[in-house]
């Protein structure tokens, strides 16, 4: 499974809109990897988790096929995450040329809510909507996606994912503070090959535990899955969803986590399971 983080940055992006902090200024300055999008994820040529506000840049700047895409995953509806104005687009032929269907991945919650904000059906649209149900495994060809509830945004359906492709399996947990315990165990027996947790607030509030996470709350998640035994202390873990009130460049953010052996991920990492 090869994934492309495709976005690294929470709702305002880094450099954020408007921002006149230290961080925004300091990304400005340097770019390279500074420069972080809303978070996306795009796997194996076929697949993105998260489609927000930036996804048009994205699909240029790292050769993203839309016309190959089959499934898109949303963790719940906050418009960093998902934007119905990028998907409206699909109405053919009135704005692009849509001939393919492409499968949408959500909760129920996630899923209403995507009808309200474009206003439309989901077959106008060439959109075929899938409910996941939280601990249930839902196939979609060679892939399978396990659902599990986020502690973020109450009441908005919020999961984070197990993608399992190829006998290898990826977590993909932003926008979740620590999770409640129903959702740990979720997440008994299952064997990840690569996890990526969130650190939203990072050192800004470094002990966050509900809704997003800090640097310091980020190491107890992997500490909790090592405890689990869903990974070995081998296993490459990388910290992502990043925004600028986490008061944090990238250099700082390594320099803290690299020593715990956990990678901070930029714009435009490609890794591969």
């Amino acid at each position: 499974m090869k994934v492309k983080f495709l976005g690294t940055a929470a709702a305002e992006g880094i450099p954020a809109l408007w921002c006149e902090c230290d961080v925004c200024r300091k990304a400005k300055q340097l770019k390279g990897k500074e420069l972080r999008r809303r978070c996306s994820y795009f796997i194996d040529d076929d697949t993105i988790v998260d489609f927000g506000p930036d996804s048009y840049w994205q699909s240029m700047e790292f050769d993203v096929d839309l016309t190959l895409i089959k499934r898109v995953l949303f963790t719940h509806p906050h418009e960093d995450h998902m934007s119905p104005l990028e998907f409206g687009f699909r109405l053919s032929p009135n704005f692009s040329h849509v001939s393919h269907l492409i499968n949408v991945f959500a909760s129920h919650e996630t899923l209403k809510s995507f009808l309200k904000f474009t206003g439309t059906e989901f077959k106008t649209l060439n959109i075929n909507p899938v409910r996941l149900a939280p601990g249930k495994w839902t196939q979609d060809g060679d892939m399978e996606i396990l659902a599990i509830p986020a502690n973020h945004a109450p009441g908005l359906g919020a999961m984070i994912f197990v993608i399992r492709r190829g006998n290898k399996n990826l977590l993909i947990a932003n926008d979740t503070g620590l999770l409640f315990e129903d959702s740990w165990k979720m997440l008994e027996g299952v064997k990840l090959d690569t996890a990526v947790i969130e650190s939203t607030c990072s050192f800004g509030v470094p002990d966050l535990p509900n809704g997003h996470l800090g640097v310091n709350t980020t190491v107890k998640f992997r500490d909790k899955l090592l405890e689990m035994n869903c990974i070995s202390k081998d296993t490459p873990v990388y910290v992502n969803h990043f925004s600028h009130n986490g008061q944090a460049n990238h250099d700082r953010l390594v320099e803290f986590f690299a020593p715990r052996n956990m990678t901070v991920t930029y714009d435009g990492l490609a890794i591969e399971l």
